[in-house]
């Protein structure tokens, strides 16, 4: 996995291994806007309390990186772990200069909460599907409301199905992320079946 981040005037280019393997990584936003799960810990650190990226950094380093890879570059993850809660506006600034600077992008990905959505229509998400945006990391973690309120998510079984509904009319692919386990041995059962109605519900 490539990813670009700019300190003191330049990209710094890494690789690592993940399902977004040779995928440019392209900070948008610094930690979560949500930040209260009891099972995360990716964002506790001081430098990643949630702010978004500057707009003009982030197309800084997009120019750059496409000066440093022009057309290599197939795939581009807007990070950190709250892209989607950018505004449209945003979003769709980004999009546009990822298609100008890197013309060799085929998909653009994003990790999202549930709640990232709801203020966003699909005729929006649809508008940054025609801007290249075609997978989206749902962190839906279980489909049961009860684990959901134990572990301080801050969705539903159906803020998650609404967001899932809205990106599949959008044509937007959805990868639905389910923490195995996360009920523990007392909630185990209801998380499972809960979550598979989830999956079940958004085919």
């Amino acid at each position: 996995m490539l990813w670009s981040q700019t300190f003191g005037g330049g990209p710094i280019i890494g690789v690592a291994s993940t399902s977004e393997a040779e995928s440019l990584i392209l900070p948008v936003t610094e930690g979560c806007s949500w930040n209260r799960c009891t099972f995360c810990e990716m964002y506790t650190a001081p430098h990643k309390r949630f702010r978004p990226r500057d707009e003009a950094e982030v197309l800084d380093s997009l120019r750059r990186s496409g000066e440093i890879f022009g057309d290599r570059v197939k795939r581009v993850f807007l990070a950190d772990g709250d892209a989607m809660t950018l505004s449209i506006r945003r979003l769709e600034t980004i999009l546009a200069a990822i298609q100008r600077e890197l013309p060799g992008v085929r998909r653009v990905s994003s990790y999202c909460l549930p709640r990232n959505l709801q203020k966003k229509s699909v005729e929006d998400l649809k508008h940054l599907a025609d801007l290249g945006l075609s997978l989206v990391y749902v962190g839906a973690e279980s489909g049961d409301d009860g684990v959901l309120a134990w572990v301080d998510k801050g969705e539903t079984f159906d803020s998650a199905r609404a967001a899932l509904d809205k990106l599949q009319q959008a044509g937007i692919k959805r990868s639905v992320m389910i923490l195995n386990g996360l009920g523990g041995a007392a909630l185990s059962r209801q998380h499972a079946e809960n979550s598979a109605a989830l999956i079940n519900a958004t085919q």
